[in-house]
């Protein structure tokens, strides 16, 4: 499924973990996905609910009133919800209905809407938000925007936009993919907004192929870091 995500739609993704951390949860709900669609703010999922009032600062208070902040103080990978799990489900199903050939952050946004249970679901209530309502203002939005052109590759992938875009649809396979979003998701652990080549590298230590081997060889975070410390330029003393 991961796949055939959008840019948007895997930022998504990142930004939800991120804000699961944040709070210090354990897991990733489907709350933590709608403040995701939030954060990430392009195309027209957050004007659709924000037209309805539905702000991140609004939605993050309302995730603390109703879960709290937690105690976890977790790095790795954090799992998805059930509740989460079964708003990607339903995002691929609206894929399907709309005859679509990737998975936006707008499907995300559908599949929440169609949840019908859970944390997500009571801030939107509590909103005075008919999620109905939502998806009428989405697919309004949605009209008005020329639908992204499927890839011309045999797998259709998500759409093209800058050439960065267009080279993480047609060039890497589903593990480099993969690879990418840890290190984006490390990157942003750092509060920095680019990926640097530190973070492939050590993101290398968490592939399923290439970990084993690495560890293997004795290399693991702790012993890049050391090198990469090392290898650091000093710092030039500023002249008086």
């Amino acid at each position: 499924m991961f796949e055939r995500f959008t840019e948007r739609a895997r930022q998504v993704v990142v930004l939800a973990q991120e804000e699961a951390r944040t709070l210090k949860h354990d897991h990733v709900g489907a709350e933590h996905l709608l403040l995701g669609l939030l954060r990430e703010g392009g195309g027209p999922v957050a004007p659709a609910l924000e037209s309805f009032d539905i702000t991140l600062e609004r939605v993050r208070g309302e995730v603390v009133r109703i879960v709290g902040v937690g105690n976890a103080a977790n790095t790795g990978q954090m799992p998805f919800t059930p509740e989460a799990k079964r708003v990607l489900e339903l995002a691929l199903n609206e894929v399907r209905a709309l005859g679509h050939h990737y998975i936006g952050a707008e499907h995300i946004l559908l599949g929440l809407l169609t949840l019908g249970e859970g944390v997500s679901t009571r801030i939107l209530v509590d909103c005075h938000a008919d999620p109905e309502r939502i998806r009428a203002e989405l697919m309004s939005l949605l009209a008005g925007r020329r639908p992204p052109a499927p890839s011309p590759a045999a797998e259709p992938g998500p759409p093209s936009g800058n050439g960065f875009e267009e080279w993480i649809r047609v060039g890497p396979g589903a593990g480099l993919r993969r690879l990418l979003m840890v290190a984006a998701a490390r990157a942003l652990d750092d509060g920095r907004e680019g990926v640097q080549p530190r973070d492939v590298l050590l993101a290398l230590t968490r592939d399923q192929q290439i970990g084993p081997v690495l560890a293997e060889l004795g290399v693991d975070d702790a012993a890049i870091l050391r090198v990469l410390e090392r290898r650091q330029p000093p710092e030039t003393p500023s002249s008086a």
